[in-house]
């Protein structure tokens, strides 16, 4: 029956506010919903995530032990492994990942092609090489993460062979496979869920692992990842941390400490990276949180020239300094700290970091200046205590296709203007310290008291920068790439 006029219009306003109400929960969220409370190692903490077949020449646990001091006297203080557990090492290219056949390695192990989600590959040592890796790392006062890989499995894996609904089913009753060509968990199986949930429990009751990494994490319902964290929670006291691959509005609430928070490239005009932001920042809940960085293992395996070659040295440490300094956790990529920009590099072949880099100008220069960031983040809480736009306020400046400006706050304490130059010329900006009311739906009010404007000016003394002249109260001449870091001394 054809609805009448007037039908047609009441439907119309309720279509229309359910749409409103769908814009404001995607766009607004963070006013609605909190992040879960996250540990404080993890929101402290400065990561960084090691390819063993990177990074040392033998590829192996017990190698990558061995640098851990040197990580630690880099400033690093959570390691992240990439898969260590047995894979899949048959010649079947048919069940080989596109990336896989096209790296021309011809090696069939991949290391997010699990065969056993519970035991150690031998390529990497033994199940007592990684307890020995945690260990250790938990001697020298850091964390470890292992990563998750539930979203597919090897197409011989044991889990296959012990759940007979372990797989995802097509019609014609064949496996499912992901656009890695891998057979999809299905996650409408009881017993996988416990499987998996009982894989999660091991790790950390065997390995002592105090987190994870969940790779392709929305491409898994998020319900099991809140019941994941029940568990954890359960084990750690709240205080092991589950990261998410990706992002996913309010999955922060209970499932997820952290989603990736990839470094948005700004191009020709600076004040893309500030929308990047802020525009995430209204799709999350309030106080997200986002692990920072600018290459992984599958940036690094697939785009050539490496950031490093491709965008130069001192536009990298400008990378870096916001990584450090911007609400989150830094992530580093293992050679990052030592500017390696190595074309070979793979993660499905034996591409070992040339560490001589450490004893050039480039590599000294740059595991100088992460030493150094790693250090001002440790001594000013003010980087690390509080998550969403409570602790980081963008500052207009005007300058917008070249600068950058933001302020890191905290209640009671300190606040920390950052000012970047994205160009590679010459800029004299001025920063305007009063902040812009939230840009709320007209629907919302904000009654939220605080006050983000600064308060005071910027000291004359900065705690760090590079080709920064400070021309006037809140006004810097930067050169290219130059940067300052001060404190805002209070005022009126």
């Amino acid at each position: 029956m054809a609805m009448d006029i007037k039908t047609m219009h009441i439907k119309g306003i309720f279509s229309g506010a359910v749409m409103a109400l769908g814009a404001l929960a995607a766009s607004a969220s963070l006013h609605f919903t909190d992040a879960r409370t996250a540990p404080k190692w993890f929101t402290d903490g400065v990561m960084y995530q090691i390819q063993p077949r990177a990074f040392t020449p033998e590829g192996t646990l017990k190698a990558a032990e061995g640098k851990l001091p040197y990580l630690k006297e880099t400033g690093i203080t959570i390691v992240y492994l990439l898969p260590v557990f047995k894979m899949d090492g048959r010649m079947d290219r048919s069940f080989w990942s596109p990336r896989q056949v096209k790296s021309g390695f011809n090696i069939p192990k991949n290391q997010y092609c699990i065969a056993d989600y519970f035991h150690v590959d031998e390529e990497y040592g033994t199940d007592d090489d990684l307890r020995a890796f945690c260990r250790r790392a938990h001697e020298l006062g850091m964390r470890v993460v292992f990563d998750l890989v539930y979203f597919h499995c090897a197409p011989h894996a044991r889990i296959l062979e012990q759940i007979p609904d372990a797989a995802a089913r097509n019609p014609d009753g064949s496996a499912k496979r992901g656009p890695w060509r891998f057979p999809k968990l299905n996650f409408k199986s009881k017993a996988v869920r416990e499987y998996l949930l009982t894989n999660i429990t091991y790790l950390m009751l065997e390995y002592g692992v105090d987190g994870f990494r969940c790779d392709v994490g929305p491409g898994i319902p998020l319900d099991f990842w809140i019941e994941a964290h029940d568990r954890m929670d359960a084990l750690s006291s709240g205080n092991a941390i589950l990261l998410c691959e990706g992002h996913v509005k309010n999955d922060q609430q209970r499932a997820f400490d952290a989603d990736y928070g990839w470094f948005p490239h700004p191009g020709k005009d600076a004040s893309a990276i500030r929308r990047a932001w802020t525009g995430r920042e209204r799709e999350s809940d309030r106080g997200a949180r986002f692990v920072n960085h600018y290459e992984n293992h599958d940036i690094a395996t697939d785009v050539r020239p490496r950031r490093e070659a491709a965008w130069g040295h001192d536009f990298v440490d400008q990378v870096l300094v916001w990584m450090f300094t911007i609400d989150g956790v830094p992530l580093l990529f293992n050679g990052n700290e030592i500017a390696d920009d190595d074309p070979k590099h793979s993660m499905f072949g034996h591409t070992p970091i040339d560490w001589s880099l450490l004893d050039g100008d480039a590599g000294k220069a740059r595991r100088a200046l992460v030493r150094r960031l790693a250090e001002l983040r440790a001594a000013h809480p003010v980087f690390t205590a509080l998550n969403g736009y409570e602790g980081l306020a963008w500052l207009d400046v005007t300058s917008p296709r070249e600068v950058t400006a933001f302020v890191r706050r905290m209640q009671g304490g300190e606040m920390i203007l950052v000012v970047q130059n994205w160009s590679a010329k010459e800029v004299e900006a001025t920063v305007k310290l009063d902040t812009a009311e939230p840009d709320l739906p007209y629907f919302v009010v904000n009654d939220d008291p605080v006050d983000r404007s600064v308060k005071g000016n910027p000291s004359d003394n900065p705690l760090m920068s590079r080709r920064s002249t400070k021309t006037g109260p809140a006004t810097y001449r930067l050169g290219p790439h130059g940067f300052c870091i001060a404190v805002v001394e209070p005022g009126q």
